[in-house]
């Protein structure tokens, strides 16, 4: 009995010559280079968006850092007021009052635990920020600012928090000195944009306060 092997092979005459025929054209050398070609191009396409990616992150990045983007988030926010009156009379009456050495020391704190932003009355503190006593008032970014000082701060409230009101710490000596402090936990807030003193051919004067985001508060 004779077996009928018209089906036995998954390619037949037509199909094993289209093979072939597709095989010789791959092992061409032009088609090689070409193929070669095309896989180098998309390589660097992937690298160029990649890298265009990374600077861009990177330069979000440095906008932040320098105060040039508004950040929000949640975080916290430090009232400073000054004492009702001088410990005792023949005091230095300045005690009395915040004084530039109490915000930069309390702004160090807050970078040391992870602030992103900063800002004290609406003015974005930034590596650039010159902070300078003037009577009851203080100079920051060259702008004039009377109290109530309010430091505002993005980042992990608990983090924050533990850096300033730690037993002995920042806030401690400023209330042992009679300055009056408030802390507050805010669940939602924006640091405004800012640009300093240095960075005034670039941007001009704001003409007014920009104004506060609504916050959520949390005693």
């Amino acid at each position: 009995m004779k077996r009928d092997t018209t089906h036995a092979s998954p390619l037949n005459g037509t199909g094993r010559s289209s093979f072939r025929a597709l095989a010789s054209i791959l092992r061409r050398p032009s088609l090689t280079w070409a193929l070669s070609l095309a896989l180098v191009g998309w390589s660097v396409a992937g690298v160029a968006v990649l890298g265009d990616v990374q600077e861009h992150q990177v330069a979000r990045s440095l906008a932040a850092a320098a105060g040039l983007t508004a950040i929000p988030g949640s975080g916290i926010e430090i009232v400073l007021t000054d004492a009702a009156s001088a410990s005792s009379s023949g005091a230095d009456p300045r005690v009395a009052l915040v004084q530039d050495g109490d915000v930069v020391l309390l702004n160090m704190m807050l970078w040391y635990g992870g602030a992103q932003a900063v800002a004290v009355n609406g003015e974005r503190i930034t590596a650039q920020t010159t902070i300078v006593s003037s009577g009851p008032t203080l100079l920051i970014n060259g702008r004039r600012t009377v109290g109530p000082f309010h430091v505002t701060a993005i980042g992990d409230p608990v983090v924050l928090r533990g850096s300033v009101e730690a037993r002995g710490g920042v806030l401690d000596s400023l209330r042992q000195s009679g300055l009056g402090v408030h802390v507050t936990t805010k669940r939602a807030m924006v640091v405004a944009a800012g640009a300093s003193e240095q960075w005034g051919h670039v941007f001009p004067p704001r003409d007014s306060p920009t104004p506060r985001a609504a916050q959520m508060d949390t005693p």
